[in-house]
């Protein structure tokens, strides 16, 4: 199915991924102010837990498009394929794949230890977890970005 974004080549989830991602920053950075600055560790596990799930079912929907679809004849008018379009998807996949396993597990341990009720080590490594992934995630952001203007928004 062919992407809704204006000077687009991508596949409508490439595209509703690149601007869902523009959602998700901002409501991930605003669950961790909600957590440092007014101690809502309630929203705060209602947002992560929420943000998962909805990016889990993303991940897996873009998955089934690039291996149904594929991508790379889309990509194949950039002027940038041969050169900037995979070394800057494998900067990407180096952020996002880490972003996906450190995402997920500091899910899992926060709602595994009951860090909302527990102050132990397990609540101290998972403010640890939590900041990295949220790097990883605006880095995930950031270089998919990248790639998705070099592979299909980009024109001779």
């Amino acid at each position: 199915m062919p992407g809704f974004l204006p000077s687009s080549r991508g596949s409508f989830i490439l595209d509703f991924i690149v601007v869902a991602m523009a959602a998700v920053v901002p409501i991930l950075l605003y669950s961790l102010w909600l957590v440092k600055v007014r101690k809502n560790l309630k929203f705060h596990r209602s947002i992560q837990i929420a943000l998962g799930l909805i990016l889990g079912v993303a991940i897996v929907a873009f998955e089934l498009d690039m291996r149904i679809n594929g991508w790379r004849h889309l990509a194949e008018p950039s002027p940038y394929y041969e050169t900037y379009v995979f070394p800057s998807l494998i900067i990407h996949l180096c952020f996002a794949i880490p972003a996906l396993f450190l995402w997920s597990y500091t899910i899992y341990a926060g709602v595994r230890h009951r860090i909302e009720i527990n102050i132990n080590k397990a609540r101290i490594q998972h403010r640890k977890l939590g900041l990295a992934s949220a790097y990883a995630m605006v880095g995930t952001t950031v270089t998919g970005w990248i790639f998705y203007y070099l592979a299909f928004i980009a024109s001779a």
